[in-house]
């Protein structure tokens, strides 16, 4: 398995852990890297998802297990250096 950075829908699925597949990938990248990866824009859009439903309990529970993962700024250099990265 590479490291690799997961877009919104699967870090959302993730998130749900409502389908079986997806959490054992997910047990599985964890367990060989220890933590996800994620960009800010990820960040962003789950926030505005949890806001839009009101669920401001489960966003402030999203934000504060943040420091567990890997957050990668997105700006224009890691826009540029998109071949060096596998998204799913």
């Amino acid at each position: 398995m590479k490291q690799s950075l997961l877009d919104t829908d699967i870090f959302s699925e993730i998130l749900k852990n409502r389908n079986p597949q997806v959490a054992a990938e997910a047990r599985k990248y964890r367990a060989q890297f220890g933590r996800l990866t994620i960009s800010t824009i990820t960040v962003m859009e789950i926030v505005k998802g949890f806001h839009k439903a009101r669920q401001l309990k489960r966003r402030d529970l999203f934000l504060r297990s943040l420091p567990l993962e890997v957050v990668l700024d997105f700006d224009t250099s890691a826009g540029q250096s998109h071949l060096n990265c596998r998204v799913l």
